[in-house]
């Protein structure tokens, strides 16, 4: 990427994250069921982009504190911040932050948002996919350096040719083992580093 596109991207990773802060579930006591503000709560949902099948589920907590759900006036808020979430420029910032899309927006709008959304996801998996491997490797490379050490306590403390021997013989074969499982990580690696460079390009050139 550009000097001036890692800019821009940095600015939508920060975006990314507050909506990932915004993203949580909430689950709704019954004292707030009682003095729940239905608008406000719409309003919330909306700009979040949470699908209308939330209103049910806070339907069912409330109903188990006798109170009642005031569907019009939650609609109309999550309609509201729908108008917001809806905006082209989140879709990008929802996909790097892992966040799904449920599909919310409207339909002129819905096809663009999860082509971006979803070129943005699909980075966001392969940064985690690399990462995941990265870790594997060092586990890997980690345990080789142990099995030299290993190798070289239970050498110390045999005292026959042939414990020795069968010792080595063992230790060749756990790191033999070792690095035919490091060759094929590496190769995986690889594949998910040129996939991501794929998808950043991607990302990077929707416009």
């Amino acid at each position: 990427m550009t000097q001036r596109r890692c800019g821009r991207w940095t600015v939508l990773l920060l975006a990314a994250a507050a909506l990932a802060a915004l993203s949580g579930c909430e689950t709704m006591s019954p004292d707030e069921c009682k003095v729940a503000n239905w608008r406000d709560i719409g309003l919330r949902d909306g700009l979040k982009g949470e699908p209308v099948s939330l209103l049910s589920e806070r339907s069912g907590d409330c109903a188990k504190a006798g109170a009642r759900v005031d569907t019009v006036q939650y609609m109309a808020g999550r309609e509201q911040g729908l108008q917001n979430f809806c905006r082209l420029d989140n879709a990008v910032p929802l996909g790097l932050s892992g966040a799904s899309y449920a599909g919310v927006c409207p339909p002129m709008v819905d096809i663009e948002f999860r082509r971006r959304h979803q070129a943005a996801r699909a980075v966001y998996d392969l940064r985690g996919r690399v990462s995941e491997l990265g870790g594997r490797s060092e586990r890997l490379q980690r345990r080789l350096r142990d099995a030299d050490h290993d190798e070289d306590k239970q050498l110390k403390a045999a005292d026959k040719d042939d414990d020795r021997k069968r010792i080595r013989k063992e230790f060749e074969d756990r790191r033999r083992q070792l690095r035919q499982e490091l060759h094929e990580l590496d190769r995986n690696t690889g594949r998910a580093r040129d996939d991501l460079r794929s998808a950043e390009y991607t990302l990077d050139h929707l416009y």
